[in-house]
């Protein structure tokens, strides 16, 4: 009987001894992807000015814009979620340790006894009594598989973290693409007012020559025509404005239309006065945040293997008490009691139909998803970026041909309306530069719109600075340790 006491013991002392020294399944090795070292396109030069490039949207010179960015820092619901989440995912993390670390309990017992003699004396007797114990338990992680599971949660946890940034990120980028589309639609809505007045003077000279035989009641009806289509674009453009406001109220944390007096009140397009750098495709797993929380789900995934594997081996146990009691208050002589007590238990599952290695087999099959995200996600990234580089040079090129076009219909209706007052054209010339110009107008107000939504795209598409997010952490207490 000794014999197996000792073997017990010294069994347990061994597996303890391995604690800590090996923690099965794999370790994670960030993976090398083979990226070409610059992108297809050539990169433009788009501003000269490289002060603050991580904080681009700090520098816009429109003040409107500036507090809308602030106010959506501060109040955007998707941000306010995705904090929310961070905090749940850090008590996770905590709560993991706390399971695998030492459980202590506590007990406190009272006792109080009489007895009473049946003789005819009748004595009574009190006796009263309490006791206390701490019990201990600990799961020896022998496996390393609780360390694996502390892994795991800790990439959950900087995962979350990094998808608030790319929260940010986005956020950032459609309120300013919707105040870009909202200044573009006034500038469009100030420009087809123009047109219409300008069409209102040609009508009424129209007017004025059909009543002094100069014109016919066909082209008066041609010129009223041209005015009422211009009104009956107006509507339209009116309702392209109230979305964008309701849109950006929504961004920034507020109801629908609390920004409309701010932003009814006519703006040109914003600029900003430094941009970010582009780099190259791999400085995008640095600079996009959702690359990193996708690398992040890769690292979990990982330490689920190990959490998995660990189940396959036996599971050591020490169990501990200490318990004092007194008791005899009452009877006479007073008994103390005290009573230490360790043991220990090997757990090992003989057989089980083969649901751990089944389990071994769904934890790497859902790492390798992880991995071919994590891959999807930064070749996204990148066809992101060069999409937006594409999209910005051929906005530049439309602009700039837009503006000669408009030119060249300003001067062909200003000729044309000269030939007609002296009777040396017909008025269909005059219709038909002025409606030229003022598609050519509308065109080129698009295309400068579309310029800067292009330019935002791409600024959107590098990501953010790495200090951003090690700002953010800092401010809310997050350790980075993968980051």
């Amino acid at each position: 009987m000794q014999v197996k006491r000792l073997s017990a013991l010294s069994c347990a002392v061994m597996l303890i001894g391995l604690a800590g020294c090996q923690s099965v399944g794999p370790d994670y090795t960030a993976p090398k992807f083979d990226l070409i070292a610059a992108y297809t396109p050539e990169i433009p030069v788009i501003a000269n000015n490289p002060a603050d490039q991580a904080r681009w949207w700090e520098t816009t010179t429109d003040p409107v814009l500036d507090a809308l960015i602030k106010e959506g820092i501060t109040n955007n619901i998707d941000l306010k979620i995705a904090i929310s989440r961070i905090r749940a995912a850090a008590a996770t993390a905590r709560g993991v340790r706390g399971e695998n670390g030492l459980e202590v309990g506590a007990s406190v017992d009272g006792s109080a006894e009489r007895r009473t003699s049946s003789r005819i004396d009748g004595n009574r007797v009190d006796d009263l009594g309490y006791g206390a114990g701490i019990d201990l338990s600990w799961t020896a992680d022998v496996w390393g598989g609780e360390a694996r599971e502390e892994q795991a949660a800790e990439a959950d946890y900087l995962e979350q973290v990094y998808l608030r940034e790319d929260v940010y990120r986005v956020m950032i980028g459609d309120i300013i693409r919707n105040y870009i589309e909202l200044r573009g639609s006034q500038k469009r809505q100030e420009l087809l007012r123009s047109s219409l007045d300008l069409q209102r003077q040609t009508s009424n000279i129209v007017q004025v020559r059909q009543q002094t035989g100069l014109a016919s009641e066909l082209d008066l009806s041609r010129a009223r025509a041209e005015v009422s289509d211009i009104e009956s674009s107006l509507p339209a453009l009116q309702t392209d404005i109230d979305r964008s406001i309701n849109a950006i109220s929504i961004l920034v944390g507020a109801q629908p239309g609390t920004h409309r007096d701010v932003l009814l009140d006519v703006s040109p397009l914003p600029e900003f006065q430094s941009a970010p750098p582009i780099g190259i495709p791999a400085d995008l797993l640095r600079r996009r945040p959702d690359v990193r929380a996708a690398e992040l789900a890769l690292i979990s995934a990982t330490a689920q293997i190990g959490v998995e594997t660990a189940t396959l081996y036996p599971e050591l146990s020490l169990d501990g008490s200490l318990a004092f009691g007194v008791t005899g208050y009452g009877t006479g002589p007073i008994i103390r009691t005290a009573m230490a007590a360790i043991g220990a238990l090997i757990d090992a599952t003989l057989y089980d139909g083969g649901l751990r290695r089944s389990n071994i087999t769904v934890a790497e099959e859902e790492a390798e998803q992880a991995f071919l995200t994590y891959r999807k996600t930064l070749l996204a990234a990148i066809e992101e970026v060069e999409s937006a580089i594409y999209g910005y040079v051929g906005a530049v090129q439309q602009r700039d041909s837009l503006i000669a076009s408009v030119r060249y219909h300003s001067d062909a209706f200003e000729q044309s309306r000269v030939r007609y007052v002296q009777g040396l054209s017909n008025f269909l010339d005059v219709l038909d530069s002025q409606r030229s110009l003022t598609t050519s107008q509308q065109s080129l107000a698009d295309a400068e719109t579309d310029l800067e939504l292009e330019t935002i795209n791409l600024y959107s598409a590098v990501g953010l600075s790495v200090e951003d997010v090690e700002r953010y952490a800092d401010q809310e207490g997050i350790d980075l340790v993968n980051g």
